[in-house]
């Protein structure tokens, strides 16, 4: 075991060579600690002694450095949110510092810097300039290449990126004007002169539909293949034949159904539903046994581990595993035989979990639906297992109708699909909406990762310990008392009965029933999510708020989650009995290691996914440059209005200063942008005739101007303007009864 006054000192120079702050995980791996060992403990309890003693610092999201102080100064890491800089400190007092373009020094997205805050009047957001950078974040910047006399310069995509990078000539790679280009950062001396870059790979010219996607994998630096030695230990793996082995349960005689999108490739959750004696229902969950195939420490773990999820591109997926387990040994697919790790729940009519029982089993799914045929059967076509469909969908009612009545959020958004040709162009955008289809999925798939967190209450009080066993949970907190109600507020003025103080989530329900079928719903769906916290994995248990649910884990797609995938292999150990003490220690380091690794991991692949949305909305608005379009106000801000187009499904961004027919105003307390002559308003809701005027593919931006033509729009606005003051009056009405 290694000394801790080794491991201190090791401690303090890889934190001296780091470029910026180290979670716990990454630390590890530069000193070479393995998850789950007892130098893996050490050095967890060493973090935080040493940050107690002020040997280093901790700072947020678990992340720690050398501790640096300048007088009169802040430590934060900077970001760059639409041409807005902004310091995040850990400073309770003052976690946000408001920087202006001529203080950024040469901060760049990322870096850890000094700041100086400036004198203000009280009520003001805090300010400052930057006045050192600490570290360096890992800058790796897709661009394109352009040429400016005898200077080449690489234009960043991402909008975080507020400088054009110079590249000399014996750093450019080959890379010719208008190329779409990878670079790195190699040095920003002052702010007075141009940053520097080194290209470090040419993926294409600029402009082009696939390059442009390929760009998104380089710039969130995602795997396009495997290793090999991961390839090759997912080939020695066939798919089951035979009887089953011993433990593992015959169900391959059982009628066994997946529902799932029609263009899905891998299926990881199978359903079938028992009608019993006793007037219940038996509900059997099948996910396939990824953890049969990946075990612990395997290269395909570390593998699955590193990438935390698969990641959903609008012209690709990057999967968790390769495509040998993702898309054939463990996809559940119709009539072969498949292990699978089943959850069996009984319930009464009223939707009351009686019994459960977790079983390793072997199944064979009966048929395959897709959603769209799921749903022709339950609105009353005839088709296979019409029976099955609908007993599955009315037990899906009753639990839906249990959980928002115990306190679950119910809302309702809209996914959009985009339709590619051969060269991944888009072609158009297509709203997934839910359907009761795709309802009974979600909450079957709920009730079983309700219940095999729940089960660990049971081995707590079986094995008689004080604490839970280690887990890994799914967790979301309560949401931020500011945003809940910076998101109430703009709701009041769209006209909707909002109750004042702290919202409960049957208030939260009620205000998106209020909207349904309105104009204004999606933004209320919008703003209410915003003002959400983030849900993430740890290892410890706060409840799921969204849910309603006290105790919740992921446990249904270990395909593409890696969380899951630990879910299953503890459930699987916790089986056979209590593991020792020295077992629970590691197991409290891996469920740990994991929940930070994949929280990450998912804000990852979040960020990526957004970005490739928004290509493909900027190439399809490029199609559009010049047409009229309706859309609605979904974002305000100083400097214009973010409108979402109805017909295309894309965003775009209404300047203020194209907004010509009056001096409009930003009114920050009401979030909204007024005439000052005429007093038109933009606010969240307010239907706008816009026309697209540019789509700029490299940056991802669309720019709008207001249309011509408003008059088509007139009694729209005037029907909403009723339906607000119905709402008020409505709302005046029940007010004054209850006073």
């Amino acid at each position: 075991m290694t000394e801790i006054r080794d491991l201190r000192s090791d401690v303090l120079e890889a934190l001296g060579k780091a470029m910026v702050p180290l979670q716990l995980l990454d630390l590890s791996k530069q000193l070479r600690v393995r998850a789950g060992s007892e130098d893996y403990e050490h050095l967890r309890s060493l973090l935080e002694q040493m940050a107690q003693e002020g040997a280093i610092t901790r700072m947020s999201r678990r992340r720690y450095g050398l501790p640096h102080r300048a007088e009169g100064t802040l430590q934060g890491v900077f970001a760059m949110h639409h041409d807005n800089g902004m310091v995040r400190t850990d400073d309770p007092a003052v976690p946000v510092v408001h920087v202006r373009r001529h203080d950024m020094d040469t901060a760049l997205d990322g870096d850890t810097v000094c700041v100086r805050l400036h004198a203000q009047a009280p009520g003001r957001k805090p300010r400052g300039e930057i006045v050192e950078i600490i570290s360096r974040a890992e800058h790796v910047i897709t661009g394109s290449l352009d040429i400016d006399g005898s200077f080449a310069y690489l234009i960043p995509d991402d909008a975080r990126y507020h400088v054009d990078f110079l590249v000399s000539e014996v750093n450019l790679k080959g890379a010719r004007p208008g190329d779409k280009v990878v670079g790195t950062l190699a040095r920003w001396t002052h702010d007075h002169a141009a940053p520097e870059a080194v290209i470090t790979e040419v993926i294409g010219t600029s402009g082009s539909a696939a390059v442009e996607f390929a760009a998104i994998l380089k710039e969130f630096r995602l795997p396009t293949s495997f290793p090999p030695e991961v390839e090759a230990e997912a080939h020695q793996h066939d798919e089951p034949s035979g009887d089953p082995p011993k433990g593992r349960t015959d169900l391959r005689d059982v009628t066994i159904i997946t529902i799932d999108p029609e263009d899905a490739r891998d299926f990881d959750d199978a359903l079938s539903l028992t009608v019993l004696d006793n007037g219940n229902v038996e509900l059997g969950v099948h996910i396939a046994d990824v953890s049969h195939y990946v075990p612990e420490g395997s290269a395909l773990d570390k593998q699955a581990l590193e990438r935390g999820n698969s990641t959903y591109l609008v012209d690709c997926v990057v999967p968790m595993l390769p495509e040998h387990l993702s898309n054939n040994i463990c996809s559940l697919v119709p009539d072969r035989p498949r292990n699978a790790f089943s959850v069996f729940m009984e319930f009464t009519p009223a939707g009351e979990r009686t019994k459960y029982r977790i079983e390793e089993t072997l199944i064979r799914s009966t048929r395959r639906f897709t959603y769209d045929e799921a749903q022709r059967i339950i609105l009353g076509e005839p088709g296979d297992h019409e029976d099955l469909l609908r007993q599955l969908r009315q037990l899906a009612e009753v639990l839906f109708a249990r959980r928002v009545n115990a306190g679950g959020i119910d809302f309702e958004t809209e996914e959009v699909k985009f339709l590619l040709d051969e060269s991944k162009m888009p072609t158009r955008a297509v709203i997934k909406r839910r359907t009761e289809s795709t309802s009974l999925v979600e909450e079957c798939m709920l009730a079983a990762n309700r219940c095999v967190a729940e089960h660990m209450h049971q081995l707590r009080k079986k094995w008689k310990l004080r604490d839970l066993p280690p887990y890994l949970y799914r967790v979301h907190d309560k949401p931020d008392a500011e945003k809940i109600s910076n998101a109430v507020g703009i709701i009041r003025t769209l006209g909707f009965d909002v109750p004042s103080g702290q919202l409960a989530p049957s208030n939260i329900n009620a205000i998106l029933r209020q909207a349904q079928g309105k104009v204004e719903q999606p933004v209320v769906n919008t703003l209410l999510l915003r003002s959400m916290a983030k849900a993430v994995y740890a290892d410890y248990n706060i409840g799921h708020f969204g849910l309603g649910f006290d105790d919740y884990a992921h446990f249904t797609s270990p395909i593409r989650r890696y969380p899951d995938l630990v879910v299953h292999r503890l459930l699987k150990e916790y089986a056979k009995g209590q593991p020792d003490a020295r077992r629970l220690r590691q197991l409290e380091n891996i469920v740990s290691y994991a929940g930070d690794q994949c929280s990450a991991t998912e804000r990852s692949s979040i960020e990526a996914e957004r970005a490739s949305v928004k290509l493909a909305q900027t190439i399809l608005a490029r199609e559009h440059v010049g047409s009229d379009h309706v859309g609605y106000v979904t974002g305000v801000a100083t400097f214009g209005v973010f409108i979402t187009i109805k017909d295309l499904m894309i965003e775009g961004l209404l300047h203020i200063r194209d907004i010509d027919d009056d001096y409009y105003v930003f009114d920050e307390q009401r979030m909204r942008i007024y005439g000052r002559r005429t007093r038109r308003v933009f606010r969240y809701g307010s239907l706008v005739r816009v026309r697209i005027a540019k789509a700029n593919t490299e940056k991802r931006m669309i720019d709008l101007v207001m249309s011509a033509d408003q008059q088509d729009l007139i009694e729209t606005l005037e029907a909403v303007e009723v339906t607000r003051t119905e709402l008020r009056n409505r709302g005046a009405r029940r007010r004054s009864k209850e006073s």
